[in-house]
């Protein structure tokens, strides 16, 4: 079982949040239902803080994996910075107080309008390409109110990824993500004619990555990057962190990276990180409730109220075991019950491919009965679609024995 299983889910009848029965609240609230455990995040973070023992450093929730309001407070009390996508994104968290200094916008293809509300706005940005630098450059040039002329860039990272479980992994052939080392002259070029400095650099291979082996290649990588840029003051080591990723050893194997490009400008180079997933996957619980149970001759099929409207990361990234997007099932009602036989839960949708998890060893599973996903809290409420016309789901935030809605379940 996964570590939220052993330390989320209390051996009683019924699985419990926090301190509440998931039954209940499944009942009290109606399904589909998004729960987010609070303690969970607080969890999370504190566990990645305390293992990165280099300072300065700053780590970025990357919100575009959940972008509910509430978890973004508790994050920010605990004192966390955030990584955006988008003018959205940017807006959403400067409305609950961040300072431009706590906010890292790191994107692809941003429009001029964009760049210039950025500009506007004094954002510092890792861009993504020349074009988009050259663009800046002549906006600001244009300006008399933007102030701030640092800027990052986005390096593309030349590296093969062979884990199954990866997502978001990029094109063999046509790597679409990032700045390619060739170009750092024609980017210092840009950046010269423009009066920018290049303050930091930022890279990303792909998503959900538990093997450490990935991102050893990918610090070295940047930190040999580092050196080509002067006025360097931050690395940005980006996002992909599965959940369950060994934090300690990461801790062990970044510091003495930053340590070392420190020595080698001679002053403190912050480290920075966009921890998404790993920050917020397994503090989420998506409860579905059994509608049916179908005998498909060698297979079960246990239908259920929520499908690839309600949750989609089984149907895109594949929902076989060690797969991207695999996720551990429970009934939540019969915690206590062996196992009687295998399962495969299916969505409300009509697409053929709407599993969510296939051969599973459950108990009995009878129809109303309470089926919990686990390590939801990332990439699904937030890729709601509804599709095919289905009710939306909603969504709390337990504290405890608080709950807190975010948004009720669709009637």
């Amino acid at each position: 079982m996964t570590i939220l299983y052993r330390k989320v889910i209390q051996m009683t009848t019924h699985l419990k949040i926090g301190r509440l029965d998931a039954d209940e609240l499944a009942k009290k609230l109606t399904t589909p239902l998004y729960v987010y455990d609070a303690r969970r995040v607080e969890e999370n973070y504190l566990t990645i803080n305390s293992a990165i023992f280099y300072e300065p450093k700053q780590i970025h929730y990357a919100i575009m994996c959940n972008n509910r309001l509430q978890i973004l407070k508790v994050l920010l009390n605990l004192g966390a910075d955030i990584q955006v996508n988008s003018v959205k994104e940017y807006r959403l968290v400067k409305s609950i107080g961040s300072s431009n200094a706590k906010i890292s916008v790191t994107t692809t293809n941003i429009s001029t309008d964009d760049l210039s509300f950025y500009a506007e706005n004094q954002a510092q940005i890792n861009f993504d390409s020349i074009e988009e630098i050259s663009c800046y450059g002549q906006l600001i040039k244009q300006s008399s109110t933007v102030i701030n002329h640092t800027i990052g860039i986005r390096i593309s990272v030349p590296m093969e990824i062979t884990d199954q479980s990866a997502t978001n992994q990029p094109h063999p052939t046509k790597a679409r993500v990032g700045i390619n080392s060739k170009q750092f002259d024609l980017v210092k070029e840009a950046a010269k004619k423009y009066n920018l400095k290049i303050n930091g650099i930022h890279g990303y291979i792909a998503s959900n990555l538990i093997d450490l082996v990935p991102f050893i290649k990918l610090g070295s990588y940047l930190v040999e990057c580092a050196k080509k840029f002067p006025d360097l003051e931050y690395i940005n080591f980006g996002t992909g962190f599965g959940i369950d990723f060994d934090w300690l050893a990461y801790g062990q194997m970044v510091t003495p990276l930053m340590r070392s490009i420190s020595t080698f400008f001679g002053r403190p180079i912050h480290l920075k990180i966009e921890p998404g997933r790993s920050l917020v996957g397994d503090a989420g619980i998506l409860l579905t409730r059994v509608t049916n149970i179908k005998d498909m001759g060698n297979w079960t099929q246990v239908g259920v109220d929520a499908g690839f409207g309600v949750f989609a990361r089984p149907y895109i990234y594949g929902w076989q075991k060690g797969q991207g997007g695999y996720h551990p099932v429970v009934v939540a009602n019969k915690i206590d019950q062996p196992p009687k036989g295998l399962y495969t839960i299916c969505g409300n949708s009509t697409l053929q491919g709407d599993f969510i998890a296939e051969d599973r060893l459950l108990p009995e599973i009878e129809i109303g009965d309470l089926i919990a996903i686990l390590n939801a809290g990332a990439y699904g409420a937030v890729m709601l679609s509804g599709f095919p016309g289905m009710r939306r789901a909603g969504e709390v935030l337990i504290y405890d024995d608080t709950i807190e809605v975010i948004s009720e379940t669709e009637r």
